[in-house]
């Protein structure tokens, strides 16, 4: 499996309805200069647990690739309040593209679950000399079929 670094980011004002933080996960996996990456964004529970799942069963990546996974980039819903912060959720998109890739050129970004609104947006501001390609994909995939899109997309590169 490529090294990967993990970064939990925690809703600075907002608690879930049993008082404990809120959080979106993400982890990248392959080298910090490669110029090619595959963002995958979920939202719902099914999505993230095929993402778990694909990470445990390991990722092999091409030379000069990365894959960056974020998890529950809505987590209001995760922890089953009707409260939102979507502003919040974009701008932990935009750490995201600026930590983890900011020497990409090439990014294609699946989403399960998630709207693309906004997203397109901040991502194209972040990496405005990137190559962005977006895709929603039915939120309720499996693991299965999260392997075969990743797989697919880094067999691009």
């Amino acid at each position: 499996m490529a090294h990967a670094d993990p970064i939990s980011r925690v809703h600075p004002k907002i608690a879930g309805p049993d008082g404990k933080p809120l959080f979106i996960d993400s982890v990248a996996l392959g080298p910090r200069a490669a110029k090619k990456a595959v963002l995958i964004i979920t939202g719902g529970a099914a999505a993230s647990a095929a993402m778990t799942a694909l990470l445990q069963g390991g990722v092999v990546l091409p030379k000069d690739a990365k894959l960056v996974l974020v998890h529950a980039f809505d987590p209001f819903s995760f922890a089953g309040t009707s409260q939102s912060d979507p502003d919040w959720s974009l701008a932990m998109v935009r750490a995201v593209a600026t930590e983890d890739l900011a020497r990409v050129t090439d990014l294609t970004v699946p989403t399960l679950g998630v709207p693309l609104e906004g997203l397109t947006g901040v991502l194209a501001s972040r990496l405005s000399r990137a190559q962005l390609a977006f895709k929603q994909i039915v939120a309720k995939t499996d693991l299965k079929t999260l392997r075969k899109i990743a797989t697919d997309e880094l067999s691009r590169f």
